[in-house]
């Protein structure tokens, strides 16, 4: 039994005993981690370095006396009795401060750079100056990504080399992956077809070493520096089809591991060159570029489906959205119903994946946190919906224009708010409203001008009175529409607490109004009195409509304030406006009908106030 002063403790047997105790479980813990360290090492039986200089240590025995735990100090293994030294690394050495891994990573991930564009040089300049012959070029660049392969599997047996192995390795898959493309393009030596499948060979060659070796880093390197330098060897569809190829080969690994770095990464090579190729594409290479721009869609959408089970929702979402770029860029580029076509093929394909029943269960694999997969699958949705909604948008403005494209987007802006109501869902109300705010902005500068409202003659009339009327109606259906659902989805209340959602829809639903009277008047007698008789009805209209907005707001303080506002507005265009641009008789009218709906408003709505104080009391 060990002392209480051996164990720098004081005299009261209590302490002491505690002390020796703890002591003791301190250094059983010890011994158990190194007997199973030994074990795990394959040194059971054999003798113990590091004993031979204890006397009475049999061989074999493990050394229980050197580096035990004394009280007051954290248990050390054997020999580290002196000061405390850095956390060995892999190779058994002291490990390399975190900013020196980093700078060497940057240095041999930066050697790679440099080393595929002096690859890039060597394919694509030796082919412009005649250097060494196509055979010898091609066959270079095989042998310099295949060395740096092998060099790298034979590094990475080295723990204290990996940062070197996975530049290395990348480096050498893109050296190769960099060769197919300039053999096919360049040199003419592979048809497009072969060619991909070997694209396709490599890239799934490098992408499950990543995976064998579990770098996310190898895989995003092997990824980023073929995609980047391809442009440089080859620029049309077979440019979309190689990278197409790598985020192919790419989607095992990431499912598998998770990765969803390496998932955005090869997502983004199909995005931006299809959208670049599409929108540049020359018209005898059509058919080839639309065939490509279709297969990233289909790609980005089948990614995004198996690996919304295992990514976060930001990155299925990147992945949707990116997925019709190059279909829309190139619908952008052909126009027309060509272009149009293209862009509803988009439609259909978000339309189509966001009503998949695989999307309900996004984030299933997660069951310790339940309120999570309904906020991916959201998400997801949102992104897919919104998408498919620019697509339609786009459609609709390439297939048409003039003031047919204003009254199709209004009709759409009209059906999403319906479908909102009867669904009471508020998604498809956000892709209404987005509709009809562009489109009541055209209307606003071209199909119902304001200018037509307030100035006779005016070259506004140039245009179709029919047309007009038309838009200006569908602008006051729009605009209950956005009302009504938006009651129903729990987002406009007759309280001033939601006035910034039923405000601007009121607005242009008088604006809709006021300019739909004005149009019609002007259809029955297209001079000066339809115009006077037309500004004539909307200001005894506008005082009609604050009658029963401030009677149906004795008990809601919204209506009552609204109807107030209108009030004040049908006066100020009274004094600011009838007084000037009317004349004769529209005049009196005006002011005669505005002057008795508001005497019958105040009688009435006195006697409403009335009758609520009586019930309330």
């Amino acid at each position: 039994m060990w002392s209480a002063n051996d164990s720098g403790m004081g005299t009261d047997p209590y302490v002491a005993l505690a002390s020796e105790l703890n002591l003791l479980g301190r250094r059983l813990d010890w011994l158990g981690a190194e007997l199973l360290r030994l074990r795990a090492a394959g040194a059971a039986g054999a003798g113990v370095p590091g004993t031979e200089g204890i006397p009475g240590t049999p061989a074999g025995a493990v050394p229980v006396a050197q580096g035990w735990p004394v009280a007051h100090e954290r248990p050390r293994p054997p020999g580290t009795d002196g000061p405390e030294q850095a956390p060995a690394g892999p190779g058994g050495g002291p490990r390399a401060p975190r900013s020196q891994m980093s700078g060497a990573r940057v240095l041999a991930w930066t050697g790679g750079g440099v080393t595929l564009l002096g690859v890039v040089l060597l394919l694509a300049l030796a082919a412009s100056r005649g250097w060494f012959g196509p055979v010898g070029r091609v066959t270079s660049g095989a042998v310099l990504g295949v060395a740096l392969i092998g060099l790298a599997l034979r590094l990475h047996r080295r723990p204290d080399a990996r940062v070197g192995a996975l530049a290395l390795a990348g480096t050498g898959f893109a050296t190769l992956y960099l060769t197919v493309a300039a053999a096919t393009e360049l040199y003419e030596f592979l048809a497009p077809g072969p060619a991909l499948l070997v694209a396709l060979g490599v890239a799934a060659g490098g992408l499950g070493l990543a995976d064998r070796w579990r770098a996310q880093l190898l895989g995003c390197g092997v990824v980023v520096g073929a995609a980047a330098l391809a442009p440089f060897l080859v620029w049309s569809w077979l440019l979309v089809a190689l990278v197409l190829a790598l985020q192919l080969a790419a989607l095992p690994v990431v499912l598998r591991r998770r990765w969803p770095v390496l998932a955005l990464v090869a997502a983004a090579g199909p995005a931006l060159y299809g959208a670049a190729v599409g929108g540049l594409a020359e018209a005898s290479e059509r058919v080839p570029t639309v065939a490509v721009a279709i297969g990233a869609l289909v790609a980005g959408l089948a990614t995004a489906l198996p690996a919304a089970r295992v990514l976060s929702a930001r990155a299925v979402g990147a992945l949707v959205a990116a997925a019709p770029a190059p279909v829309l860029m190139t619908s952008l580029a052909w126009g027309g119903w060509e272009g149009a076509a293209l862009a509803a093929v988009a439609v259909v394909a978000l339309g189509a994946f966001a009503a998949v029943p695989g999307t309900a269960r996004i984030g299933g694999w997660k069951p310790a946190e339940p309120a999570e997969p309904a906020g991916r699958v959201r998400t997801v949705r949102v992104v897919a919906v919104a998408a498919a909604a620019v697509a339609l948008f786009q459609a609709t403005l390439v297939a048409f224009d003039g003031s047919t494209a204003t009254v199709l987007l209004l009709g759409q802006a009209i059906v999403a708010s319906v479908l909102a109501a009867q669904l009471r869902a508020r998604l498809p109300l956000a892709v209404g409203t987005a509709y009809g705010v562009v489109a009541v902005l055209i209307a606003l500068g071209r199909d119902a001008p304001l200018e037509r409202l307030v100035r006779f003659p005016s070259s506004a009339y140039a245009g179709s009175l029919v047309t007009g009327a038309a838009v200006s109606a569908l602008v006051l259906v729009f605009a209950v529409a956005v009302l009504v659902a938006g009651a129903r989805v729990g987002l406009v209340r007759a309280d001033p607490a939601s006035a910034p959602m039923w405000v601007p829809a009121g607005v242009v639903g008088l604006y809709g109004a006021t300019s739909l009277v004005v149009t019609l008047a002007l259809l029955v007698s297209d001079d000066r009195t339809g115009f006077t008789a037309g500004h004539a009805l909307v200001t005894v209209s506008w005082t009609v409509l604050a009658l029963v907005l401030l009677a149906r707001g004795i008990h809601r303080p919204a209506l009552r304030i609204a109807g107030m506002v209108l009030v004040a507005s049908a006066v100020l265009k009274l004094v600011l406006f009838d007084l000037v641009a009317l004349d004769g008789l529209a005049r009196v009218a005006a002011f005669l009908g505005a002057g008795l709906v508001l005497l019958a408003a105040g009688t009435r709505y006195a006697r409403l106030v009335a009758n609520a104080e009586a019930e309330a009391k």
